[in-house]
């Protein structure tokens, strides 16, 4: 995989020195960590050659055997770790200055402001990542309004092509409709600074962006706009290293190990059509771990969905950590927060439990847990709640998320007075000409909810305007 990216770096130039191949084989030949054991079974259990090579595995983990290395220099964008490819006769920023000139802005950021390491180099130029690549973030987030919408794209695109003419690139061969990124969706990428940095054109027409942005407010108003939020999802089986030690004390345990690892390998195997059927892009799919990139409408369902499958596949309970962020918020970082979100949802009493976590543009963060079982009936039909139909206003105000959360300042505990807060908000704020919606019903869900959330009242009120933010498209006051 680094032979092809050395190889692409090679024929775009400049030519690679001693240094560069230096840095290069120092980054590339010592990358992976590989870590085994093994116990004989000769003369003893399954059960007691299972725990030796265990312990001997953590061991070895623990000895953490490798070579240091010095990183000097002007280090990688990417990491802050290890050091940029360069020449001796070229600096890292002219180097790279050099490679950006001749691929396109969406592959490499202009004029040196994206230096790479060979670790980087290979995730950008290896003909996998060629064959693998990603949908950005923007077209996770836009992906709902476009499905919607490419009827009404037709002279929007006519005009960004007319705009951005060579600079355009393709990210969808299939979609004869709309193949570019979603990013084009978003009125705020149509910007000059945004433009070159994104596809690297200096100075755009004034008319021909100006007559784009027009066209593109012209489908806001015909649909609503893009979301500019998306979801992480992490999804973990819960209590994995106890289910493995429960088959290995069974009568024959080397059948049940067998057998729980085939339950993980059909449950991995579900999975790709699962995320399929939500639209959503998979990441990553290790047997008890699942990584995805979805919209922020199908978000919760899909991450429900997986943990449902995983539980009537693997007979096991799975916990999941959600992390929803602006699609211009830095990946690296939305990415650490659906991990500590997926470590939150496992400190829940009883695990099987789901912990979001919201990344506002603003940089405010908001986090929310709960058991499945009690997210399950309530959360998505409070969503439906929230929407606002073509004809008919919302069965709820908006209002009523934000009055619920200002009340568990006074009264944090799911109590009597909780409940008959509830009663009042709900009568108040309830659209009486809706049919779908019942006071008395919502108030005592939204108590035995309460009532089973780490936090209670205070938990509440962050779930009901997170299903106020996903009902509005995560558009914000």
């Amino acid at each position: 995989i680094a032979d092809t990216a050395r190889k692409e770096l090679e024929r775009l130039g400049p030519l690679p020195d001693d240094t560069w191949r230096e840095i290069w084989d120092r980054q590339t030949t010592k990358l992976w960590e590989i870590f085994w054991a093994a116990a004989s079974l000769k003369g003893r259990s399954y059960e007691k050659a299972y725990e030796e090579a265990d312990r001997v595995l953590t061991g070895v983990k623990r000895t953490r055997i490798f070579e240091q290395a010095e990183e000097r220099g002007l280090k990688d964008s990417l990491s802050g770790r290890r050091e940029a490819l360069h020449t001796r006769d070229r600096s890292a920023k002219d180097y790279w200055k050099a490679i950006a000139g001749k691929v396109p802005a969406a592959k490499l950021r202009r004029e040196g402001r994206e230096r790479l390491d060979a670790i980087g180099a290979v995730k950008r130029f290896s003909d996998l990542a060629e064959r693998g690549r990603f949908p950005s973030t923007s077209t996770i987030a836009s992906k709902e309004f476009l499905n919607n919408a490419k009827e009404q794209l037709k002279r929007y695109r006519e005009a960004v092509e007319e705009l951005l003419g060579a600079y355009l690139y393709r990210i969808q061969s299939h979609d004869s409709e709309w193949p570019y990124d979603g990013d084009l969706l978003y009125l705020e990428t149509l910007a000059e600074n945004r433009l070159l940095d994104s596809y690297g054109m200096k100075k755009p027409g004034p008319a021909l962006l100006e007559k784009a942005r027009c066209e593109l407010r012209s489908v806001y108003e015909l649909k609503m706009r893009p979301s500019p939020y998306y979801g992480l999802i992490v999804m973990d089986g819960d209590d994995m290293g106890e289910r493995i030690n429960r088959c290995i004390k069974e009568e024959n345990p080397e059948e049940a190990h067998r057998r729980l690892s085939r339950s993980l390998l059909d449950f991995s195997r579900c999975v790709p059509d699962i995320v399929k059927e939500y639209g959503a892009s998979l990441v990553y799919n290790g047997g008890d771990d699942v990584v995805v990139l979805v919209q922020l409408s199908e978000t919760l369902p899909l991450a429900q969905a997986l943990v449902e499958r995983f539980e009537a596949v693997t007979r096991g309970t799975a916990s999941a950590g959600v992390a929803i962020a602006h699609h211009l918020y830095p990946l690296d970082a939305v990415v650490r927060a659906a991990r500590d979100a997926e470590a939150q949802a496992k400190k829940v009493e009883g695990k099987a439990s789901v912990c979001v976590t919201v990344l506002k543009r603003s940089g405010v963060m908001t986090m929310m847990r709960s058991r499945w079982r009690d997210f399950h009936p309530v959360f998505n039909q409070l969503v439906n709640l929230f929407k606002e139909e073509d004809t008919l206003k919302a069965a709820l105000a908006a209002r009523f998320a934000y009055d619920v959360a200002q009340a568990a300042n006074g009264l944090p505990q799911a109590d009597e007075k909780l409940r008959a807060e509830l009663k009042r908000l709900l009568t108040r704020h309830r659209n009486n000409h809706h049919p779908k919606f019942e006071s008395e019903e919502w108030t005592e869900r939204l108590y035995q909810w309460a009532a089973t959330l780490p936090e209670e009242a205070e938990e509440l009120g962050r779930w009901l305007i997170l299903a106020r933010f996903i009902a509005r498209g995560g558009a914000e006051e």
